[in-house]
Parts: C-alpha cells; sequence; structure tokens
C-alpha cells in the first residue's frame, strides 16, 4: 500500500509531482529507494533522446539555411543575340515558377524556342547549359554535323520520289 508519507518522502528527494511519486511507487511496491532510482534513471533517459532530437531540429536548421544561401549564390541566365535578358538567383525563380508557374514555365518554353540560351551560373563560376542539355535531349543538337543533314536530304528525296509513284529507291 503506497502511503502518503512515501510520497512525501520521494517528492522530497526527487522534485517530482505527486502523480509520477505514487507511479514509480507502485510500479515497486512501495521500495523508495528503487522508485527513485527508477525515476532518475528514467528522466535521464528522457533528456538523452531530448538532446538527441534538439540536435537533429539544428542539423535540419542548419542544412535548411545552407540549401537557402547556395540558391541565393546560384543564378539563373536567360541569353539572346549576346546580351543578358534575366539574371536573377534561383530561389527567386523558383518563388516565381511557384506562385506564376502558368506564366513562368510558358514564357521559359518559348524562349528556348525562339533560341535564347538559359544556364545556370553555380557560386563558384562553374556553369551548366541548360539549352545544350535540352537540344541533346530532343536531338536537336545532334544534327549538327553535315553528313548527317546530307543523309537526311537524301532520304527526303527518296521519299518523294516514292510519292511519285516511281518504284525505284536509291539511298547513297
Amino acid at each position: 500500500m503506497i502511503t502518503l508519507e512515501l510520497v512525501d518522502q520521494m517528492r522530497k528527494r526527487t522534485n517530482c509531482s505527486y502523480e509520477e511519486a505514487k507511479f514509480f511507487l507502485e510500479k515497486h511496491n512501495g521500495d523508495v529507494l528503487e522508485a527513485i532510482v527508477d525515476f532518475e534513471r528514467s528522466k535521464s533517459s528522457a533528456r538523452f533522446i531530448n538532446n538527441d532530437a534538439k540536435k537533429q531540429v539544428n542539423n535540419l536548421w542548419q542544412s535548411v539555411c545552407a540549401l537557402i544561401k547556395k540558391g541565393f549564390e546560384t543564378r539563373v541566365v536567360l541569353e539572346g543575340n549576346n546580351h543578358v535578358l534575366i539574371n536573377i538567383p534561383v530561389n527567386i525563380l523558383i518563388l516565381f515558377t511557384i506562385f506564376t508557374s502558368y506564366i513562368v514555365i510558358p514564357l521559359l518554353i518559348i524562349m528556348l524556342m525562339l533560341g535564347y540560351k538559359l544556364s545556370i551560373v553555380k557560386s563558384k563560376g562553374e556553369v551548366v547549359n541548360i539549352s545544350k542539355i535540352i537540344d541533346n535531349v530532343t536531338g536537336n543538337g545532334l544534327n549538327k554535323d553535315p553528313n548527317v543533314q546530307q543523309q537526311k536530304q537524301e532520304i527526303t528525296v527518296a521519299s518523294e520520289e516514292q510519292q511519285n509513284n516511281y518504284n525505284e529507291m536509291t539511298i547513297e
């Protein structure tokens, strides 16, 4: 049986609440020493877990801050006819894209189709040419070789002859 004297004795020694004292005393069948040891063990592990959580939150916050800083150092550049049309930080472009995506995305696509060059300039001066990457992916950059263009013209001529009801097809 847990008495008020046992609860008071545990509270004096540990500065715990009545509820905590009652819980630990009942758990240890009224043994004050075991209840105090268990109470201190549970409080120290809770502090350890709390410190780990604080470290994880702090590390996450530092990572987010570093990412935001890097976003302001990295710039998006849109060039056309030997002059820079747009030169803004990546973070600003991301915000514009989030809030006005129905304007920004089609505008960028139109600019790329018109021959403007889109590139990303990193903080150390490294340039990533997005226009060139898009040309390579879509295949527009592969037809720059004159031999490929000549073969393409010969295939076109051969297909025109076939359309004029010729039975011959010559590919050189």
